[in-house]
């Protein structure tokens, strides 16, 4: 998969700057346009203090910052930034009003070519895309903070985008170390539907006083939290048991009966249709004879490789 030479991160704040740095990293060179030279200054000695900190951590040599600081242009006007450009991403704030006025200067001055990307977390891709010429050239690319470390890239097709546009974006991302996977264009598309449902019930549990922020912070990075770098939510399901979770679904929602707690459709279908996981040989995905032991062996392995991390970034003891 080849990189562009060049591309446009617009908007230089606590998103692009990071998102600059990466493209740098992976010898794409990158024009960082913001609308003044004071949030550019601001976010050139943020990627300084982030690549220095990546020599102390033995993450790059100490010669490596001075050629990635020398990928990076600092611009203050847009239209110039946009010659030659093969991906542009835009990083603005989450501002409709505001987003639109820079794609429609994108839609008018960008290379045919160019893959034009938005880093919104929550619109609509279409609503960006609508009226702008070349549609089948503009996608969502939702990075994550930070996003010169944070591997996931939510990419979200706009209903005319070209399936070729996709896959290039698929490719490049993947070129530069990201782990991008594609999602519908809804609101919220698909991590922030799920961690803001997280954030809200948590809120909630500290307004009833179940426990502080300090505490529920604490039991999520030790309990599910802990588990979910090495499965998500559907692995997880299949292994403890579709049955398992609609009961106690049906248990907090005749104790709480709020939406949140309701069992899903999606999960009462997998029930009745025998497929409750690993138990089953089949749940969200299908498992082949012995799988129940080899992903124990999986999970375990996997775990406690994070055990290890944990304990010592908690400052906790080997012994069990």
């Amino acid at each position: 998969m080849e990189k562009p030479d060049i591309a446009a991160v617009i908007g230089a704040g606590i998103m692009g700057h990071g998102v600059a740095q990466c493209l740098a990293e992976n010898g794409v060179r990158v024009r960082l346009v913001d609308q003044s030279a004071q949030l550019l200054d601001r976010a050139r000695q943020w990627i300084s203090d982030n690549l220095d900190y990546m020599v102390e951590l033995g993450r790059l040599p100490a010669g490596g910052p001075p050629a990635i600081r020398a990928r990076i242009d600092y611009v203050t006007d847009l239209e110039p930034a946009l010659p030659g450009v093969g991906y542009v991403l835009e990083a603005v704030t989450e501002n409709m009003d505001v987003k639109r006025q820079v794609w429609q200067q994108l839609g008018q001055h960008a290379p045919a070519d160019a893959v034009l990307a938005s880093n919104t977390s929550s619109y609509d891709i279409n609503e960006l895309a609508a009226g702008i010429t070349g549609p089948g050239r503009i996608l969502g690319t939702h990075w994550f903070h930070p996003p010169q470390i944070t591997p996931c890239v939510e990419v979200i097709p706009a209903d005319r985008t070209l399936p070729a546009c996709v896959d290039w974006t698929l490719g490049f991302l993947t070129a530069i170390g990201k782990v991008p996977t594609v999602c519908r264009s809804a609101a919220g598309f698909v991590a922030n539907r799920i961690q803001l449902a997280m954030a809200r019930e948590a809120l909630a549990l500290v307004e009833e006083g179940l426990a502080t922020p300090a505490e529920v912070d604490r039991i999520v990075k030790t309990s599910f939290g802990f588990r979910l770098s090495a499965f998500g939510p559907f692995e997880i399901i299949d292994q403890a048991g579709a049955d398992t979770y609609r009961r106690v679904y049906e248990y907090l929602y005749a104790k709480m009966p709020r939406e949140a707690f309701s069992p899903a459709a999606l999960l009462e279908r997998q029930v009745a249709a025998g497929r409750t996981g690993l138990k089953s040989s089949a749940g969200f995905y299908d498992y082949g004879p012995g799988a129940a032991d080899a992903m124990r062996r999986e999970r375990d392995r996997r775990l406690y490789a994070r055990l290890d991390l944990c304990r010592s970034e908690w400052g906790m003891s080997d012994a069990p």
